[in-house]
């Protein structure tokens, strides 16, 4: 095959370099607005597939034309098309030729959307990285399109330093969710999950998305909350011309579509995701110890310890989209988006679970199952509204919800249980959680003197609801129509409910002011400065409900119906469900943030500074009872409010048009998710505990970046960065492992640092080689080298139940590659299609810190090849086709023992795995 290639490059070579080259470059103006700069253009060679976007400033350029004569074709949306014939091209000359455009009848309206829609595509969000001054990397609506990915999860894991973990949100540089912070629209957005930092990113479809900025550098009109990324999603404003787009796909998964499937379904909503009154809690129980009786047992609840069974089908997704003008005049106009999306997805996966101690022993020895029906809905409507081009106002609601569906089935050796006869320990959990969010924003935009002055507003109110009802764990000794019931260890069947709600306003004003006018009505600097504040409140209730034994008479458990056992019990009075007063089943926590920032931009010729100053006052406050609390106990309160100042500094250095040094620091500070400080005890049903630390201290983040990037055209990018993190008081996740499992919690390491590259390249194999047969080829490479360390002093008592107090930082790999090859079958005016091949992996890093002698829990490599290939049909009809995880890996926690194995023959240092299967997926859209 090489020698084949080799020579079929040999024979063409000399065909290629026989043709004479030349190039084309001018500058595109806007007669309808003094012949100021036209960016985002369309620049074509009539009859080739030779063109280009115009950039900011309207220039462009064609090269590697052959010589000869051509019509070039000058185009923009709004704007009147201009030919130009005859225009020649000679060899290694560079042929210039610029013109104006005017706008055609519908030319206010058009005009102002374009320019909007513009920054979704690749082109302009390049450009936008190039003259920003922060160092920032952005993906919008085109670029997540051509990989057909669905939600701004995957679309931001192809970006440099992040990687996607399955359930856990997604990693910057080392630093997992905690260390992220999220905007959309330039406001928070606060999670209704505890386990999570920021909303998971899986939650957003990319059809509410115009464009997601990764800024993973600081300025004071951010939020202080940041040492990973912060992730800026902007939404759609409205196009000039009506359109509508509907969206309806299927995927099919090699380990579950079709294939027996188990869900818990208590109402028919719930195959949309709403559970409704099916699931709620009796108000016969509430806050203190409550018994039934058994009779009453029998008719408190209307759900089933049994699960039904069913084939997986497809999974299935369906959105509609629409944006118009609802109006326009000369003086103002305004535009409306409205989308709507639902997808679902069935899962199964096979794996083992295992909890290991420092010999290599295992407590636990479990094979698992699990099955997981999700859904997740997400709607936008956005209004925006332009009066005089001075008085800019959109007005957005946003909503999210999702909901899961999850059942757990293991059974094995289990060490920390006495009651088993020698038999397996059985244990399924079954457990349906919703999550759902809406949030109003109002966005404005004030003009006081032309552009020299600007009042920057908005603020938003959301209301968050998280709700786990009717969780059911079950327990017993041996698997199938003759297990036994247990009912020692204190670990009788029991039902458990969660309920978080949230309450969040946040608001923001900024005043801006232009400094160093000139003629072209622009500034050389800015002044900016502006107050923002977070509120948020989090009401947190959870119930446990056991079942109680008054026999010891038994009959067998069928764990394949085990709803017979519990019938047969309430009608023969052996079974019943009582509920004790739990001190810890209630806590609120609040948490507001009021900041100022002051911020100062200068431009020279070369030279971009940015320089400002944030003044942070965080404040939380926990109420919450100890676990021997009497109901009449007052709440205890910890207070903590720490006074931060965040200074920064950006400076971009242009080294010529193609490329810029940039430099940049600040200190940032994290602050703990809500799971971290709850204090309260989350049963996972086996044996497993997570307890959060309600003192846990915000870390303190010193950050630097350099960074080195060239531009070799409007699409491409070459670019690599060194970076360096030092941080006090690091948070981080520690597992102890117990008789009946591990133990989660959470506290501050002394310190840790990190550092490393980033490398970034975005290329036309076409203009790299100056082959033309290459330049349908376009090739995209990031990938990051780093190093961490954290440490502890030896002999402070805090850190003694630290196995090790040097190793690498928690969550940090040491390296990661995102690829994707593309190739354009067809570029024509009726047909559009290319093909993508993406590939994700990551070096192995501690998914938990390990104590008391246990070494760290690691989570190995995955490594994930995905395929994507694009068609478009007469701008009209769309066809996406998908195949996700065709390496078909697994993934895998490891923890290896610190001593002398005591079983070689028996030991494995595998604790979790579970396969994915690989999915097909393919998607059909029709805009009209």
């Amino acid at each position: 095959m090489k020698t084949t290639l080799t020579l079929l490059l040999f024979c063409l070579t000399p065909l290629v370099w026989a043709q004479e080259f030349g190039s084309i470059s001018g500058n595109l103006t806007d007669e309808e607005v003094n012949n100021e700069p036209l960016p985002f253009a369309n620049i074509t060679l009539k009859g080739t597939n030779k063109g280009t976007t115009s950039d900011f400033d309207g220039n462009y350029e064609i090269t590697q034309v052959p010589e000869g004569t051509y019509t070039v074709i000058f185009s923009f949306v709004g704007y009147e098309t201009v030919s130009i014939p005859g225009v020649i091209i000679k060899a290694n000359q560079t042929t210039r030729l610029s013109t104006g455009l005017k706008s055609s009848a519908a030319a206010l309206e058009e005009v102002m959307i374009t320019a909007v829609k513009s920054r979704d595509s690749e082109v302009a969000l390049l450009l936008d990285q190039k003259n920003a001054i922060q160092m920032q990397q952005s993906i919008g609506a085109e670029e997540l399109s051509r990989k057909a990915v669905s939600n701004v999860e995957q679309g931001v894991s192809k970006v440099s330093g992040i990687t996607m973990v399955q359930d856990r949100g997604v990693f910057v540089r080392g630093l997992d969710d905690r260390y992220n912070y999220l905007l959309v629209n330039g406001l928070p957005l606060a999670s209704s999950d505890p386990d999570f930092k920021i909303i998971p990113l899986s939650y957003i479809a990319t059809s509410i998305v115009s464009s997601v900025d990764v800024l993973k550098t600081f300025s004071p009109n951010l939020y202080s909350d940041f040492a990973g990324a912060t992730f800026k999603i902007n939404t759609p404003k409205a196009p000039a011309k009506p359109k509508t787009q509907i969206n309806f796909g299927v995927n099919y998964n090699t380990k579950t579509t079709f294939k027996d499937f188990y869900t818990d379904d208590a109402s028919g909503t719930e195959l949309f995701g709403y559970t409704g009154d099916s699931r709620a809690l009796p108000s016969e129980i509430g806050d203190l110890s409550y018994s039934a009786s058994p009779r009453e047992s029998g008719e408190l609840f209307s759900t089933s310890w049994t699960p039904k069974k069913r084939k997986a089908p497809l999974d299935t997704r369906f959105g509609i989209t629409h944006g118009q003008r609802l109006f326009s005049s000369d003086n103002s106009n305004l535009g409306m988006v409205l989308s709507m999306n639902f997808r679902n997805s069935h899962r199964a996966q096979d794996g083992v679970e295992r909890t290991l101690n420092s010999e290599g022993t295992a407590g636990q020895d479990f094979t698992s199952s699990t099955y997981e029906y999700r859904t997740q809905k997400s709607a936008l409507l956005s209004l925006d509204y332009n009066l005089y081009e001075k008085l800019d106002l959109t007005f957005n609601t946003i909503y999210l919800q999702n909901s899961s569906n999850f059942i757990r089935e293991a059974f094995g050796r289990n060490d920390g249980f006495t009651q088993l006869n020698n038999r397996d320990f059985f244990i399924r959990d079954m457990r349906y959680t919703e999550n759902q969010q809406v949030n109003f924003q109002l966005l404005g935009k004030y003009a006081l003197d032309g552009k020299r002055q600007e009042l920057h507003f908005a603020s938003a109110v959301g209301l968050g609801n998280n709700q786990v009802p009717d969780r059911r764990v079950l327990r017993a000794a041996g698997v199938g129509e003759d297990a036994e019931y247990i009912t020692t260890n204190g670990i009788n069947p029991f039902k458990f409910y969660q309920e978080l709600d949230n309450q969040n306003f946040n608001a923001r004003v900024a005043y801006r002011l232009g400094l160093l006018p000139t003629e072209s009505e622009d500034f050389m600097g800015h002044l900016e400065i502006g107050y923002q504040t977070d509120l948020i409140a989090y009401d947190f209730f959870n119930k446990f409900i056991t079942a109680q034994v008054n026999t010891n008479d038994l009959p067998a458990l069928n764990t394949n119906n085990p709803q017979d056992f519990f019938e047969t019990g309430f009608a023969n009075g052996f079974l019943s469900y009582s509920s004790t007063f739990d001190p810890t089943a209630k806590s609120e926590i609040t948490q507001g943030i009021h900041a100022g920032y002051l911020q100062f931009n200068r431009q020279w010729e070369k030279i971009v500074l940015e320089a400002g100053v944030r003044v942070e006052k965080a404040i939380r406050e926990i109420s919450y009872r100890e676990p021997l609390d009497r109901p009449d106990t007052p709440f205890s309160k910890i207070k903590y409010d720490p006074l931060d100042i965040n200074p920064s500094l950006n400076i971009k250095y242009s080294l010529n048009e193609l490329s810029n040094l940039r430099f940049t620091s600040s200190i940032t500070n994290t602050r703990p998710r809500l799971r971290e400080i709850l204090p309260t005890v989350y049963q996972n049903g086996d044996g497993n505990q997570v307890i959060g630390n309600p003192d846990l201290l915000n870390s303190t983040n010193y950050n630097l970046d350099i960074k080195y990037e060239i531009f070799p055209s409007n699409a491409e990018l070459l670019a690599v960065t060194a970076f360096g993190k030092y941080l006090k008081n690091p948070i981080e996740r520690l597992a102890r492992s117990t008789s009946v499992g591990y133990r989660t919690f959470f506290d501050n390491f002394e310190s840790a640092h990190l550092y490393g590259l980033e490398f970034e390249m975005k290329l036309n194999l076409g203009n790299v080689s100056k082959i033309d047969q290459l330049k349908p080829w376009q090739f995209g490479l990031n990938a990051i080298l780093m190093n961490s360390k954290a440490q502890a002093d030896e002999n402070d008592p805090r850190f003694a139940v630290v196995t090790h107090k040097e190793r690498k930082l928690q969550g940090a790999s040491n390296w990661g590659l995102n690829a994707d090859l593309g190739y354009q079958l067809f570029d024509k005016e009726q047909l559009e299609s290319k093909i993508n091949l993406i590939f994700n992996t990551y070096g192995k890093r501690i998914y938990a810190v390990g104590v008391e002698g246990a070494d760290e829990i690691y989570e190995k490599p995955l490594n994930q090849l995905d395929l994507t290939w694009n068609t478009q049909f007469n701008k009209k009809f769309g066809v996406k086709l998908t195949v996700r995880n065709l390496l078909n890996e697994e993934t895998l926690f490891t923890q290896d023992p610190t001593q002398n194995v005591r079983f070689p023959d028996r030991f494995s240092n595998q604790i979790e795995r579970f396969d994915q299967g690989i999915t097909f997926g393919l998607n059909f859209t029709y805009t009209f």
